[in-house]
């Protein structure tokens, strides 16, 4: 790889008036010419990395993710890519695979690459390995959870809000009998959907039972199984509060020949697109990926301009309820 010193030879320059023209600034035409002539003729490639670390800017972004295999996951991470490309920032990559005791270390390399901020998606406040953010010399975004430090903006989603309309319909719609498919609740986001169900049922002087309550573990395993109990408890509707495991109770349902929106009543959370193509079309919760991706980078970029200086906020955006046929009056309950 040609370096500096060797284009400003072969152009016949000062090294100088390479890391001039290199920086943007105006020099005669001349010299213009035989730069990028002897740019061109060399292959030469700009260390960034180098330059990066005389600027303290290296135009990268640490991007740590909880889970990279969920349908969530991979269309953020598409959307925050995009963004950031026409912003001239690159990305690095890694998960911590639902494991915190890998965070330290994760973040600990994102700095020795000297990125210039970091976004960190589904990081609980309750993990102690998060201590080392708080004092953190870089602009930190957290996605989907609340972090709680001075400098540290978090985006969220109505998730309380969103799924307590969703079983608030069912309810009017005549369903006493509503089952729930729920993840473990040792998560902020599992603990907020499952709050919103609980809040539609307050709301209408309704108890929902103990009974009609599965925990699942995210997976569709799980959602099979947590649809094959709720239908022994002759349940009339269900809502499953993740995509994996409503893949799952899908699943149950066609095994048993049930008809949506005829036999049963659905909806989930997590919009995914075959979700379009069930006859009838499923009522689900749908997230504002582009949204939340677009947020994250224009205000991680806006602090890294202001030197991490601004103080942290929390960001709530609304999902879109999705209401379709899937979600039917109880025909057992007569008018």
């Amino acid at each position: 790889m040609a370096t500096i010193q060797e284009v400003a030879k072969y152009a016949g320059v000062s090294v100088g008036s390479v890391s001039r023209y290199l920086n943007g600034h105006k020099l005669r035409p001349d010299n213009t010419k035989k730069i990028e002539e002897a740019i061109h003729a060399l292959d030469y490639k700009e260390n960034f990395f180098a330059k990066g670390l005389k600027s303290n800017e290296t135009h990268s972004i640490g991007l740590l993710m909880n889970n990279m295999q969920s349908n969530f996951s991979a269309s953020l991470v598409g959307r925050i890519d995009d963004v950031l490309e026409k912003e001239g920032y690159t990305i690095l990559l890694s998960n911590y695979r639902d494991d915190p005791n890998r965070i330290e270390q994760k973040i600990a390399f994102f700095k020795s690459r000297a990125v210039d901020g970091l976004i960190i998606v589904g990081a609980e406040q309750s993990w102690p390995q998060l201590e080392c953010l708080k004092n953190c010399d870089i602009p930190v975004i957290s996605i989907i959870t609340p972090l709680d430090y001075s400098q540290t903006d978090s985006i969220i989603v109505d998730n309380r809000a969103s799924t307590e309309k969703v079983i608030s319909r069912m309810l009017s719609l005549s369903h006493e009998r509503i089952g729930v498919i729920v993840a473990p609740q040792t998560d902020y986001v599992a603990r907020e959907r499952f709050l919103g169900i609980l809040d539609a049922f307050e709301t209408q002087n309704k108890l929902l039972s103990e009974s009609n309550i599965y925990y699942g573990d995210y997976s569709k395993d799980s959602g099979k199984r947590g649809m094959a109990y709720l239908l022994s408890q002759e349940v009339s509707a269900v809502f499953v509060c993740n995509y994996n495991m409503s893949l799952g109770a899908l699943q149950t349902i066609h095994e048993k020949q049930l008809v949506i929106g005829k036999d049963i009543s659905f909806a989930s959370y997590d919009y995914f697109d075959a979700s379009d193509i069930f006859y009838p079309k499923l009522t689900v919760i749908k997230q504002p990926i582009k949204e939340i991706g677009t947020l994250a980078v224009e205000r991680l970029l806006e602090k890294i301009r202001n030197k991490n200086q601004l103080q942290g906020q929390i960001f709530t955006l609304k999902n879109d309820v999705l209401w379709r046929d899937s979600i039917i009056k109880n025909p057992t309950k007569s008018e």
